[in-house]
C-alpha cells in the first residue's frame, strides 16, 4: 500500500512577486496600488553613498518619496529599529520600501512592528517576541494593529522578504530574539537582477548559501512535505547550476535571475517545516560575533549535513541527486555521504574564507554561542537531537 500523505500547507498572504530586468520601475505603481501615498526606503548607507540604486528608486518614486533611513545595522539591533521607526514616523511614511538585502528587509519588518504598535523604547519589543520552552511550548504574540505596507526590493540573496519571522539582536544579552506575525510579511518582492550588479561578490555568494542552507534544511527537516521537497530540491539545482557562472560574471542578467528565483524556491515553503542546527547557530554568531548570516551557512550548513546524517540519509540522496550526483547504484548512506562532500567542495570554490577564525570569532567565543544556540527555536526543531556538547563540536569544526 502506498503512503498515506496528509497534512496542512500554509501560504503567507503576499501578494505578489515582480521578477526580470527593469522590474524595479514597477516600483510606483505598486506603491499606488497599496495606497500609499508617502513612501519611506530603508536601507544601508553603502547602496547610498556608493551606489545610484537609491537615487534610482527615488526619482521612480517621485512626489511619492518622502525619506530614507540609511543607517542599517547589521543583524538589526533593537536600537537600530527604534531609531528608524522614529525617522519613519517623523516622515509621516504610510509605506515601506526595503533597499539591500536581509539587514534592511528585517529591518523594515521590525520599523513596520514599531509604527503599528506605537514602539518607542527598545524594552517594549520584549512583549512581542517569540518565547519557548520547546516546540510543543512555543509563545508566539501577535500584533494587535495592521502593519504598513512594505515593498521589498532585493539586492542579495537572503531572501528575508518571503518570512513572516523577523530576527532582532538585543545588544545588551548578544542575543537575536525571533518575532513572527503574517501582518510583517512584505507584500510585494522585486527581484530586479540589474538591482544586484553592485553587490559584492563575497556577499552575493555567501547569502546564496544562506538560501541553499532554507533549502537543505527545509528537505531534511523533520516536517518537510512533498511541496517543499519540490521548492527545495529544484532550488539547490539551480544554485548549483547558476550561482558560479552570475559571480564570474555579475553583469550576467540571464544567471543572476535564475539564482533570484532559486532563492525564492529556496523559501517560500518555509512557514511550513522546521529550520536545523545550522540557522540556529548561524541566528547567534550573527548576534555574538557579527559573523555575516550568509557566512554562516558557508561555514556551519556541511558540517550540519554530516552531524544529521545518521537520521536524514533518505533526504541527503535527493540532495545529492539535485546537486547533479550520480547516485545510480548507491545506498542512500552512501549518496547521503556524496551530498556532504559535494558540499564542502562547492563552498570551498565560492572562494568565502572558510573558518570562524577568519571572520573575527574568538575561541573564548564558543561557549557564549553554544549557550544561545541551545535556546534558539532552529534547534530544537533540528531532526536529530542537539545538546551542547553537539553545539560547541560543530562551532569547533568550523572554528
Amino acid at each position: 500500500m502506498e503512503q498515506v500523505l496528509k497534512g496542512a500547507y500554509n501560504i503567507l498572504p503576499m501578494d505578489k512577486v515582480i521578477y526580470g530586468p527593469d522590474s524595479v520601475k514597477q516600483v510606483a505603481s505598486e506603491v499606488d496600488r497599496l495606497g500609499g501615498k508617502r513612501a519611506f526606503i530603508v536601507t544601508v548607507d553603502p547602496l547610498v553613498k556608493e551606489t545610484e540604486l537609491v537615487q534610482k528608486i527615488q526619482e521612480i518614486l517621485g512626489n511619492r518619496y518622502v525619506g530614507t533611513y540609511a543607517d542599517v545595522v547589521q543583524h538589526v539591533p533593537r536600537l537600530s529599529v527604534i531609531e528608524g521607526a522614529k525617522a519613519a514616523r517623523e516622515a509621516g511614511a504610510d509605506i515601506l520600501i526595503s533597499v539591500g538585502g536581509g539587514s534592511p528587509i528585517d529591518s523594515a519588518k521590525a520599523i513596520a512592528l514599531c509604527l503599528a504598535e506605537g514602539l518607542t523604547e527598545a524594552s517594549q519589543l520584549d512583549n512581542y517576541m517569540i518565547k519557548f520552552q520547546n516546540p510543543d511550548m512555543l509563545e508566539v504574540p501577535s500584533m494587535k494593529k495592521q502593519a504598513i505596507p512594505h515593498i521589498s526590493i532585493s539586492t542579495t540573496l537572503s531572501m528575508a522578504e518571503f518570512t513572516n519571522i523577523v530576527g532582532i539582536t538585543d545588544e545588551e544579552r548578544k542575543a537575536k530574539d525571533l518575532y513572527q506575525d503574517n501582518k510583517l510579511l512584505a507584500k510585494v518582492e522585486i527581484h530586479d537582477p540589474e538591482m544586484t550588479n553592485t553587490t559584492p561578490a563575497w556577499l552575493w555568494a555567501s547569502t546564496a548559501m544562506r538560501a541553499m542552507d532554507h533549502a537543505v534544511e527545509g528537505v531534511y527537516s523533520k516536517s518537510h512535505m512533498p511541496v517543499t521537497d519540490a521548492l527545495g530540491l529544484m532550488a539547490i539545482s539551480m544554485l548549483f547550476k547558476y550561482l558560479p557562472t552570475s559571480i564570474k560574471d555579475p553583469q550576467n542578467v540571464g544567471a543572476r535571475g535564475q539564482c533570484q528565483v532559486a532563492g525564492w524556491l529556496s523559501i517560500y515553503g518555509l512557514t511550513n517545516v522546521m529550520m536545523g542546527i545550522s540557522h540556529g547557530i548561524g541566528h547567534q554568531l550573527g548576534a555574538r560575533c557579527n559573523v555575516p548570516h550568509g557566512v554562516t551557512s558557508c561555514l556551519m550548513l556541511p558540517h550540519a549535513m554530516e552531524f544529521n546524517r545518521p537520521v536524514t540519509a533518505d533526504c541527503q540522496a535527493m540532495i545529492a541527486r539535485a546537486m547533479g550526483v550520480d547516485t545510480k547504484g548507491m545506498t542512500d548512506e552512501e549518496a547521503s555521504k556524496k551530498a556532504v562532500e559535494t558540499m564542502f567542495n562547492f563552498i570551498r570554490d565560492l572562494g568565502v574564507a572558510p573558518r570562524l577564525r577568519d571572520w573575527g570569532v574568538k575561541e573564548t567565543d564558543l561557549d557564549a554561542v553554544a549557550d544561545e544556540t541551545m535556546q534558539d527555536m532552529a534547534v530544537v526543531t533540528n531532526p536529530r537531537p542537539v545538546t551542547r556538547a553537539d553545539a560547541i563540536e560543530l562551532l569547533m569544526k568550523a572554528w
